[in-house]
């Protein structure tokens, strides 16, 4: 399992759209303001109630807990 907390990485839609970043540490974000939290391999909202909303595949895809791709996270 690859650490994100220990790099950089665009974080984007299935669509290509980039969502936001991670850099250096376990949050995902859009600018200023916080979208997910990276736990090992399990992605959680920071909007709302903070539920799981996935978990993260070897290759990087973040996938539904039904298995919907959702995101995508590659190195920058």
């Amino acid at each position: 399992m690859i650490d994100y907390s220990s790099g950089r990485y665009t974080v984007k839609d299935m669509s290509d759209r980039i969502v936001g970043r991670i850099d250096n540490d376990e949050f995902v974000r859009d600018g200023a303001k916080l979208r997910f939290r990276i736990d090992g391999d399990e992605v959680y909202e920071l909007i709302g109630a903070g539920d799981l909303i996935g978990f993260i595949q070897r290759d990087g895809t973040v996938s539904s807990p039904r298995g919907q791709a959702l995101y995508r996270i590659d190195a920058e």
